[in-house]
């Protein structure tokens, strides 16, 4: 229906008439307008702040992560963030404070978790004396790829004590002056300079397992005393006690790997206990008493390698399927002792390719041992190049033996310097004998 001009004007006067009272109720109404609390006139230049009001568009804060752990955080390398896939790393300054360092090892330990990262910066020596090492961990040099090299130094020798048997316990590119107990865990020596000046042990393995590569432990007493463990490999490096040492190198473990390695010094060179589970195995290693002239000061020493010991042999003839591990060395130098090689008796082994050099007999073989000695050299024996006590066992070809005094091989006191003899349980053939 049509509306007529007088009802549109009608509403057009109310309409204006209501909104000309609401003007003047807002306008006198001074105490409301002044009662604006704080964020609202906070309001009024930053739209978002106004009380009770959520806008879709509006901004969100945004939070910085925090990295775990209370210890501080470094910036990343030239190459990114080098931190390891598992636990993390942080820098040790033993010396002058650093930003971004601890000062200790044993403060580090403290703030990083298991397979975390250690870098010492070269300068001060850091102190582990008495320390426990009680997770996995790797240990270097901070910058150890362009020479500089970091020390640790130790009155009391650390210890390595992981709670789980798999740990890691890595040093690289350090240098240490003291010495290093493992009671559990795994101990890994990567371009390491070790010096004990103690009478003791340098390195001590009462459990777990040790390896070595292109390191070296020098000592007034053994080098590497491995009292009990699971297994130690050697791969180049040095290994050096001194003259009146009862060892250099002494291994009662499951089971052992040495290759490219020179051990010097000592009454006995090496000792192996086989009384482990594990082949013993020897590959051009270098056993010496000194140099030529510190011979003439010091006298031969006892021995160079002594497998096996008096508690395993018997005067019984031995069998392939006996229990029992087995040692075997391939090529290497001997020099320097009065007995080059010595197989005590019921051990079971075999000698390949290895030079002998001075000795006053160059290989034995006690009672019930069984053997397989081939392409071996004996230089300048003084007394016998092969000597087998009665109820020795195997064989001995192709050996080169020459002596200044005595006899090529003797058989429980049956001395022969021909090339081919069966001695009934021991067979000797294609040997060739300077006499």
């Amino acid at each position: 229906m049509r509306q007529s001009v007088g009802t549109k004007l009608a509403t057009f006067l109310s309409t204006v008439a209501l909104a000309a009272a609401a003007g003047f109720f807002w306008m006198g109404s001074s105490e409301t307008a002044s009662a604006y609390s704080g964020a609202q006139a906070e309001a009024q230049s930053d739209p978002y702040a106004f009380p009770n009001i959520e806008l879709c568009c509006k901004p969100k804060k945004v939070h910085k992560r925090r990295r775990h752990g209370d210890g501080p955080w470094y910036p990343p390398g030239p190459g990114g963030d080098d931190r390891p896939p598992h636990g993390r790393w942080v820098r040790v300054s033993c010396g002058e404070p650093a930003p971004y360092s601890y000062s200790s090892i044993r403060e580090a330990l403290d703030r990083i978790g298991e397979g975390g990262h250690i870098r010492i910066r070269p300068g001060a020596a850091c102190d582990i004396s008495g320390l426990t090492i009680d997770q996995g961990v790797v240990i270097e040099s901070d910058d150890y790829a362009y020479g500089g090299r970091a020390e640790l130094r130790g009155g009391a020798c650390a210890t390595v004590a992981p709670a789980y048997g798999s740990s890691l316990v890595s040093f690289r590119g350090i240098d240490i002056d003291g010495c290093v107990v493992v009671q559990n865990g795994r101990l890994d020596f990567n371009e390491v300079n070790l010096a004990s000046r103690g009478t003791g042990d340098a390195v001590r393995l009462n459990g777990g397992s040790f390896s070595s590569t292109d390191s070296t432990i020098r000592a007034r007493g053994t080098a590497l005393n491995a009292v009990r463990g699971l297994t130690v490999s050697l791969t180049g490096g040095g290994f050096a006690s001194g003259a009146s040492a009862e060892s250099v190198v002494q291994l009662s473990v499951d089971g052992a790997n040495l290759q490219n390695t020179l051990i010097k010094g000592g009454v006995v060179g090496v000792r192996v206990g086989m009384t482990g589970r594990y082949p013993v195995a020897f590959n051009r290693v270098q056993v010496l008493r000194g140099e030529t002239n510190e011979i003439y000061q010091i006298g031969p020493g006892q021995a160079g390698i002594v497998v096996g010991g008096p508690k395993p042999g018997d005067d019984l003839p031995s069998l392939p399927s006996l229990p029992g591990t087995s040692f075997t060395i391939e090529g290497g130098v001997i020099a320097g002792y009065a007995d080059g090689l010595v197989f005590a008796p019921g051990t079971r082994g075999a000698a390949k390719g290895v030079n002998i050099a001075h000795p006053g007999r160059g290989i034995v073989v006690g009672p019930g041992a069984a053997v397989d000695l081939r392409d071996n050299r004996i230089t300048h024996a003084k007394r016998t190049g092969i000597d087998l006590a009665r109820g020795a066992v195997g064989t001995a070809a192709f050996n080169d033996i020459q002596c200044d005094h005595g006899s090529c091989v003797c058989y429980g006191g049956d001395c022969t310097s021909r090339s081919d003899r069966d001695f009934g349980l021991f067979r000797m053939s294609g040997t060739r004998c300077d006499d």
